[in-house]
């Protein structure tokens, strides 16, 4: 055996709590039985819950007595937030950080038989532990894959290769490897480190072997080089993967052997042309993507990730951004295979709003000194943790330092600034290959701070020409629940295609569960994956790709239940994909929504909720008379599933889970989360306006509508037009329940004007009328609270200068 890694997703078992102890004992019996991807959050409907505590997880690993001497090793590749390890009793490792892998070693805390494994997982809210904040779920839980790994004491170093292609041209192209051996026997080794590089077809390329004596204990770096004769070019067109299989011998045995995949090119983000990939212009177009999804949370599978990846590419879109932490390292290896561009992320995140110390609605940037350090070092150290884990990927164009961190509290910002610039530079350190992007950088003057400014929402209207290279990292084009309008209305002038700007990314391709209040219901696909008209409206304006028929009203009389495949493994890390319609007597498919409940009536495998689950209008899990739920199993055999509905005939479907036999068992599920942990009331005393976007009917060039909600900085708005009718809107971007507006004008106002609130920012209702004149060029409106995410003042007559909006 040179190496082995095996998925270890299955047989798990979990409890809620911290349970002291407990890794030294069995624990008690009635802990639930779990497969991995897992998260504490099961079924996740998008409920406004959120469980905020511990969850612990424990399996069982077999060693055979010829391992023994070996580098054993647990891979985790997501587990948010913090993961303590025990083998056998023992603490073997502690990881922070809920979005990057990391290995643990675990060689001296086995023995030759039955292991025991013991993983304790905390989602705490921490001062010290990046994201403070953010737009999202902060579920807890194994929620990637885990893997055992088995290797030489002389071996590659575990994401130990790092391929470039510094020089490419038609003719050919450079292929450098930096390898990691490392050395962990007793004495020095003399190894030779060689490399391979082979295409589809076959070898292509040798890399020059290297030899080198290593010491004892410790782990060196080895430059290998080599060239390929007319390299295929990857692009998203025609993404052409190389393999690069590297080898370490030791006296002409061969120790240890590992294979990456990379691809060849070049691309260059400029300020005045766009952004160019091997030499052509390439406007890109893509859409922002989070990991959650419908009933399992951020715990789905590569099965999963493969679909999201193809709607996108279906679309016609040629980007996604990770928004807005690293990714599954699976997610852009699906990039690369499937020909889209990746712009891989870190979570130095702020929200904005209430800004609540000790949950998600918090300053960005610590806001106590002595929690700055430990913060600091977290973000370095996740930094580290992608770069390495998906350093490789031809999809990947730039490391993204964070998004939004301008929502940091104001004696802060500094510091909140001269962190994104040190992680820009530790990027260029660490991959001098590609750029750094500050993602959300439309305040406060971060769009500067990297190699490309992302801008969100009207910072694609306020940084006309910015002379950087730059594109709209968010723009927001849908809203809602259920099916959606078919048109999209763009916002902020996006709808033209500048020479100077790289491109735009839609926000977004997928609802998501959201702390947030209101968030998360702009997705072109819901949060079950089920598309949405708008999906059908970007495909036709792409791809040229007439929409189908949408469904009309009628009765159904039948059910009928499809998946996506036909087979799906064991391991954790497939599904299938179940879609149920109801269908009318011609047998097409009619807006009834009546709930829907699917039964696994022969098998062993699940859905999130267990060997049922019930679609329907309520959870948003089923609208337009069709709903989807993705369905695994960790056992093999066949798995028999039926869709009933009141007063309709059944469907049944067969899927079948494929892998190694096991003994039958009946799974115990854990119920919801058992309980929610509250986060801190808001002071009230925090605009809900402050740095958030703003649309306005006009504005004049350095009037533009951001500067009502840059509070304090003695700016205003100025419309472009005398018209009547003018009007500027502040956006909250989420719903909050408001009972105060404040109003600043820089001069007192001479014509009539008019303050209304929206939920939707669609539908307005009015809240005070003001008429010409007054003393005052401050307004304070108190009222009882309503619920809204925008307001707008109206100029019915003709309009005014207006400095601030504020909302608490």
């Amino acid at each position: 055996m040179i190496r082995e890694q095996r998925f270890i997703n299955d047989d798990w078992t979990f409890g809620y709590g911290e349970h002291s102890g407990a890794e030294l004992e069995s624990p008690d019996p009635e802990w639930y039985d779990v497969g991995l991807p897992h998260s504490f959050d099961l079924p996740d409907f998008r409920e406004p819950r959120f469980y905020v505590g511990h969850g612990c997880y424990r399996r069982s690993i077999d060693v055979p007595e010829a391992w023994t001497g070996k580098w054993i090793a647990l891979e985790f590749l997501g587990v948010f937030q913090v993961a303590e390890v025990f083998v056998n009793g023992r603490l073997v490792g502690r990881h922070e950080g809920g979005y990057t892998p990391f290995v643990v070693d675990i060689s001296d805390a086995v023995v030759a038989g039955v292991n025991g494994v013991f993983v304790r997982v905390d989602n705490h809210w921490n001062p010290r532990l990046a994201p403070r904040a953010g737009d999202y779920s902060f579920a807890g839980g194994i929620y990637r894959d885990v893997s055992l790994i088995v290797a030489d004491r002389v071996r590659l170093d575990w994401y130990g290769i790092g391929v470039t292609t510094p020089v490419v041209g038609a003719e050919r192209a450079e292929v450098n490897a930096s390898v990691e051996v490392v050395n962990d026997e007793p004495g020095p080794v003399a190894v030779t480190v060689a490399a391979v590089v082979s295409d589809a077809a076959g070898s292509v390329a040798s890399l020059a072997p290297v030899r080198r004596t290593i010491a004892a204990g410790s782990t060196e770096v080895v430059e290998l080089a080599g060239a390929v004769d007319q390299p295929v070019l990857w692009h998203p067109d025609h993404p052409d993967l190389y393999t690069l299989t590297a080898s370490v011998v030791v006296d002409s045995t061969l120790r240890d052997q590992q294979t990456t995949a990379f691809g060849v090119r070049w691309f260059e983000f400029t300020a005045d042309r766009g952004f160019f990939l091997n030499g052509e212009h390439l406007d890109l177009h893509g859409a922002n993507v989070h990991q959650n999804r419908g009933g399992w949370g951020d715990a789905g599978t590569r099965a999963g990730i493969r679909r999201d990846i193809a709607m996108v590419k279906d679309l016609g879109m040629n980007i996604i951004r990770g928004s807005h932490y690293p990714h599954h390292p699976y997610f852009a290896e699906e990039c690369d295979r499937q020909g889209l561009l990746f712009w891989s992320e870190l979570h130095f995140w702020g929200i904005g709003g209430e800004n609540v110390e000790g949950y998600w609605f918090a300053s960005a940037y610590p806001v106590n000194p002595e929690d700055e350090p430990e913060f600091e070092e977290s973000l370095r150290r996740a930094l580290r943790e992608m770069i390495r884990s998906h350093r490789n990927h031809p999809s990947i164009v730039t490391w993204s330092i964070g998004n939004e961190a301008f929502f940091s509290d104001d004696h802060v910002i500094g510091k909140a600034k001269a962190l994104t610039s040190e992680l820009v530079d530790l990027a260029h350190e660490l991959d001098p290959t590609r750029p750094a992007a500050v993602g959300g950088a439309q305040r406060k003057g971060f769009d500067v701070l990297g190699d490309i400014a992302g801008y969100n929402g009207d910072g694609a209207e306020i940084f006309h020409d910015p002379g950087i290279p730059n594109l709209v990292s968010e723009y927001h084009g849908v809203l809602g629940r259920g099916p959606g309008e078919y048109e999209v209305t763009w916002e902020h002038g996006v709808e033209v295609d500048h020479p100077w700007r790289s491109g735009k990314i839609l926000w977004c391709a997928y609802h998501y569960k959201s702390i947030a209040p209101g968030a998360g219901l702009q997705g072109l696909v819901d949060y079950f994956r089920m598309p949405r008209r708008p999906y059908y409206w970007y495909r036709e304006k792409l791809r040229g790709i007439a929409p189908p028929t949408f469904p009309g009203p009628g009765t159904a009389v039948a059910l009928r239940l499809s998946s996506d495949a036909e087979e799906m493994p064991t391991d954790g890390t497939g599904d299938v994909r179940l879609v149920v319609e109801l269908l009318d007597s011609g047998g097409t498919r009619v807006a009834d929504d009546r709930e829907v409940t699917l039964t696994l009536v022969e098998g062993e495998g699940f859905f999130p909720s267990g060997r049922s689950i019930t679609l329907s209008p309520e959870t948003d899990s089923l609208w337009g008379g069709a709903g989807a739920i993705e369905f695994r199993s960790y056992a093999p055999g066949m798995q028999r599933i039926r869709a009933t509905a009141h007063g309709v005939t059944p469907a049944e479907l067969v899927v079948f889970a494929t892998g190694p036999a096991k003994p039958q068992r009946t799974w115990r599920l854990a119920p919801h989360a058992p309980w929610v942990t509250g986060r801190p009331a808001g002071t009230g005393e925090v605009s809900l306006t402050a740095s958030r976007p703003v649309a306005a009917s006009s504005a004049l060039p350095g009037y533009e509508g951001a500067n009502v909600t840059a509070l304090g900085s003695r700016t205003f708005w100025r419309a472009a037009s005398s018209e009547p009718g003018a009007w500027i809107a502040a956006r909250l971007e989420f719903t909050y329940e408001i009972s105060r507006i404040v109003i600043v004008f820089p001069e007192v106002p001479k014509q009539p004007w008019l303050v209304e609130t929206s939920t939707d920012g669609r539908v307005f209702e009015p809240i005070h009328e003001a008429g010409p004149g007054g003393e005052e060029l401050s307004v304070r409106l108190e009222f009882e609270p309503r619920r809204a995410s925008t307001v707008r003042l109206t100029f019915p007559e003709a309009p005014v200068d207006v400095e601030e909006i504020r909302a608490y």
